[in-house]
Parts: structure tokens; sequence; C-alpha cells
């Protein structure tokens, strides 16, 4: 099946979609999954998900102008070079309305989103920007964060037990409730230019 654009779904499974470098306007999904689908370089430009899975698909690169997502959870998913900023996030005031599950979302974008309890649990986060975010009870559990950026967050009540990678500054973010594991905690001693005997 060929996704439109101006067109609704529901209750559809797309799978093995070779849909790269395309332009989809104005369509909504409901409780549809996609699974094996390639978007990579997609334009999805005022679309809706509700309730809506992907799974081991390519979305690289792929371009969510004015979009919005409600419920959405993307799992297995290669999701880099995203700019989650360009959403229609107007409506949302209380949790983060999408979910990663064993994604890369490498080189992505989340510069100054109100995203409360986003999970992203056993993902690659390599150089991601979370800058001025509100990420209060976001988890991200086991997942990888090397070179992401954590500037004037907030971060209270999170989860990073078993995040590896991660730089956070405690006099820059919020951090009240935040948990973490060992070693890796030791690296939130790093802005004090201290050093640690470990014998």
């Amino acid at each position: 099946m060929k996704i439109k654009s101006n067109s609704n779904y529901t209750n559809e499974n797309f799978s093995d979609l070779e849909f790269h470098d395309d332009i989809v306007e104005q369509s909504e999904f409901e409780d549809c999954s996609f699974i094996s689908c390639n978007f990579s370089e997609t334009q999805f430009i005022g679309c809706k998900f509700v309730d809506c899975e992907f799974k081991s698909s390519n979305l690289n690169l792929v371009k969510l102008d004015k979009s919005k997502f409600i419920e959405t959870v993307f799992k297995d998913c290669k999701i880099t070079g995203v700019n989650w900023t360009s959403l229609d996030w107007g409506s949302y005031s209380i949790v983060s309305p999408i979910f990663f599950e064993s994604c890369d979302i490498s080189f992505s974008v989340f510069n100054s989103l109100k995203l409360h309890e986003l999970s992203l649990q056993d993902c690659k986060a390599h150089d991601v920007d979370f800058s001025d975010c509100d990420l209060k009870g976001a988890d991200f559990f086991r997942t990888d964060l090397k070179e992401s950026r954590f500037v004037l967050c907030k971060l209270d009540n999170s989860n990073f037990q078993e995040a590896v990678n991660y730089y956070i500054d405690p006099l820059e973010n919020s951090i009240k409730g935040a948990k973490f594991s060992s070693p890796e905690v030791l690296s939130l001693l790093s802005a004090f230019e201290i050093k640690i005997d470990e014998t």
C-alpha cells in the first residue's frame, strides 16, 4: 500500500515500504504500524500519528514539519539527524508523546522542548542536543549519550541508570531526585575539576 497525501489511515499495517525522499502532506494515521519501512529523507508535513508504532524502520534525516505524534512508539529504528523542534508541540503539556526503544537517534535536536517522561531506553544517542529542555521524569535507561548536550536542562526525577558516556554539569542542570548508576555517576563531578582516588 502506498501512502498518499491528504489521506486518513486507521488500523493499517505497513511493511517493507520504500518511501525514500518522498513527501506526504496533511495525512493522519491512527493505530497504524510501520515495520521494516524506509522513510529516509522523507518529508511528513502537517501529518498526525496517533497510537502508532514504527519498528525496524529507517527514518534517517526524516523531516516532520508541523507534524504531530500522540502515544507513538519507535522500536529498533534508525532516526538520526532529525530536528524534533519542527513538530507541532503546541498542545502537549503533560507528558512526552513519543517513546524510543533500542533506537539510534544520534545527531538529533530537541532543543528547548518540554518532554516530561520522555522514554529513551537502550538507545544510541550520540551528539544529541537536549539544551534548555524540560525532561523531568525522563528515562534514559541503558542509553549511550556520548557527546550529547545537557545545558540548562530540568532533569529532576529522571532515570540515568546504566546509561553511559553522559556529561551533566550539576551546576548548570537541575537533577534533584534523578537516578544514576556507578561508576558513571562519578562523571557528575567532572565540572568541579577534582581528582578522585580510585584505589
